[in-house]
């Protein structure tokens, strides 16, 4: 009994040791760089409560609305919560092995995997709905585990809770939904589940909670829809595909292939191979190398307890610790170019605004913001009232809502992606300032349009805004006529 509580005790110190390191060193870090361009906009379809969006379901939206209403809005509060996910993630590379049967030490080693993993570490400081998707999906995959060790009925009741709230988070997690549905298909043990009542309960849930959000895509005609064909191929193509995720992966590399090889060869867990495998196929000819990159810590679970099983004790050893460098390797080599440590004056000095896309477009918004309202207020006073600020990008109008004064704010909207809907129905304006587009763009409606001013991002930083054309434009015609021409869902 003793030996069973100290082990208990010994459990709980590492798990909750190795969450706490990765939770205080996002928490140290994350308010190093301002807002991010998709952190304004998911502020924004908060502010606007619906049961979806173009881009994504309802969820990550409804968090950042509740988190910024209890924390405030700020960069740092915003990101509370998913530097707290990061610590969820990281227990679950633990009980990955836990659950394949691992000793406590190489639970740690997977923990340590995980704190060094580059697509988690790089993603978990920001605030975005990839965090999310990664915890969906690697609960999901966690009660999946479960079912095929345990066989217990009531893991697929888990597993559709979760797969339902994935759907609710991202659309990405249908990858893992139909990597598990041909493993269950391929598995004869799961495969005879489906005689039973327990796996249609299971859709049942994940259906009734994906409901709101499908109810949303029915009566707007399926924009979504619309949004993945324009991204179709926006990925770079397969070899980018694999150009990343080999970055992703890196020194964990070949615990990853060991691991899914050893998962296909044991008829035990081989749907969990088949789980794994097939969103990285499938995504591989029509999506991005982060999607499925969730599929990884379980095999490297397997793959940790791969090396544990090899019979000459020397050479075991020698390959864990070696699995355990390379986890500190990833760490110590990517963490400059993953988590936010450089300020924002560096950025461009350091080349880290081309190499991290995350980190050029979080810097400026204040300032571009300022600039626009400048813009704005500079011109004639019988002007101001009938003028519109129209951005092609949703950034500028989520960051004159967070940093405008309300004094002196235009009224502003983007027809890009879910904004698109938010163009307020009585708007009687007849000017409009044009952010992100050339004269020539817009020329089909207005009336002699002139490019008046350029935006600037601070210490030369190359973010989305850096050089941004602003067109004055005489409106020839309501800006409701002009709407759905603007429209991009791309």
């Amino acid at each position: 009994m003793l030996a069973q509580k100290h082990g208990s005790s010994t459990s709980l110190l590492l798990y909750g040791g190795a969450a706490a390191s990765i939770i205080a060193l996002h928490l140290a870090t994350s308010g190093t760089l301002g807002f991010h361009t998709d952190e304004l906009y998911y502020l924004a379809c908060g502010r606007h409560p619906a049961f979806g969006y173009v881009d994504f379901p309802p969820l990550v939206p409804l968090l950042a609305r509740l988190e910024t209403e209890l924390l405030g809005v700020t960069p740092w509060t915003l990101r509370v919560l998913p530097c707290l996910m990061a610590g969820v993630l990281i227990v679950l590379a633990g009980a990955y092995v836990r659950k394949l049967g691992g000793a406590l030490l190489l639970q740690g080693l997977a923990l340590l995997t995980a704190i060094g993993a580059v697509f988690l570490i790089g993603s978990n400081w920001v605030f975005q709905t990839v965090t999310f998707d990664q915890v969906a999906w690697m609960v999901s995959l966690y009660w999946f585990l479960c079912l095929v060790v345990d066989r217990r009925p009531r893991y697929w009741i888990w597993l559709g809770v979760t797969l339902g709230i994935g759907l609710e988070v991202k659309f990405t997690i249908v990858g893992l939904i139909l990597g598990m549905a041909i493993a269950v298909l391929l598995t004869p043990s799961l495969r005879s589940d489906l005689r039973t009542r327990y796996p249609w309960i299971a859709a049942a849930i994940a259906l009734l909670i994906w409901a709101p959000n499908l109810a949303w895509q029915v009566a707007q005609d399926f924009p979504t829809l619309q949004y993945i064909a324009n991204h179709r191929g926006s990925g770079g193509g397969p070899l980018v595909y694999l150009i990343e995720f080999f970055v992703y992966c890196f020194f964990l590399l070949p615990v990853w292939v060991a691991g899914l090889v050893s998962l296909f060869r044991n008829p035990r867990l081989r749907a969990i191979g088949i789980a794994c495998a097939l969103p990285l196929v499938l995504f591989l000819f029509g999506g991005k190398s982060y999607y499925a990159m969730p599929t990884v810590p379980i095999a490297v679970a397997e793959g940790l307890m791969a090396l544990s099983r090899i019979n000459r004790p020397k050479l075991r050893s020698r390959l864990l610790v070696a699995a355990g460098a390379a986890a500190v390797l990833d760490l110590v080599i990517f963490s400059p170019l993953t988590l936010p440590i450089t300020p924002a004056s560096r950025l461009h000095a350091t080349k880290l605004d081309t190499v991290n896309e995350v980190f050029a477009d979080s810097v400026g918004w204040a300032d571009v913001a300022s600039q626009v309202t400048k813009i704005y207020t500079d011109l004639p006073a019988s002007e101001r009232a009938n003028t519109v600020v129209i951005s092609a990008y949703v950034g500028v109008p989520g960051a004159l809502d967070v940093y405008g004064d309300p004094k002196l704010r235009p009224e502003a909207a983007s027809p890009q992606l879910s904004a698109w809907y938010w163009l307020p129905r009585n708007l009687t304006a007849t000017e409009a300032i044009m952010v992100d587009y050339q004269p020539s763009e817009v020329a089909w409606m207005c009336t002699s349009p002139r490019l008046i001013a350029h935006l600037t991002v601070p210490f030369s930083v190359r973010g989305l805004e850096q050089g941004a054309p602003v067109t004055l434009c005489r409106l020839e015609g309501p800006i409701l006529r002009a709407w759905p021409r603007l429209r991009d869902f791309s």
